[in-house]
């Protein structure tokens, strides 16, 4: 009788970290560029590729949405919308775990 009990909690439990990963959470940086959300995301979707190569883009409302999957934590995203004078790039780190390196590559092309 327990058993069943134990494997919906624990299926319940594993549902809502999955949940949790396909959202971003609080962002980690935002910074505004001169350049439009697509020649931002052009320069670099490139260089997350390099770092993770099943980085995806994906359109969103108003610009793109930059994911490389993690693996271990939750996946580092980058939204890049349009802004009054080019664009704002909002990055939101996976985890304390996860490295600079994508973090970096954004700063590079702003």
């Amino acid at each position: 009788m327990k058993m069943p009990i134990f494997r919906i909690f624990v299926i319940s439990a594993l549902t809502a970290g999955l949940a949790a990963c396909a959202n971003p959470g609080k962002p980690t940086a935002s910074k505004l560029t001169a350049k439009s959300p697509q020649d931002y995301a052009a320069c670099v979707l490139p260089k997350w590729q390099a770092v993770s190569a099943q980085t995806t883009q994906k359109s969103i409302s108003h610009g793109y949405r930059l994911t490389a999957p993690s693996a271990v934590a939750s996946d580092e995203v980058l939204e890049v919308v349009e802004s009054r004078e080019g664009s704002r790039a909002t990055f939101y780190k996976g985890s304390f775990l996860s490295t600079d390196k994508l973090r970096l590559a954004a700063r590079e092309c702003l």
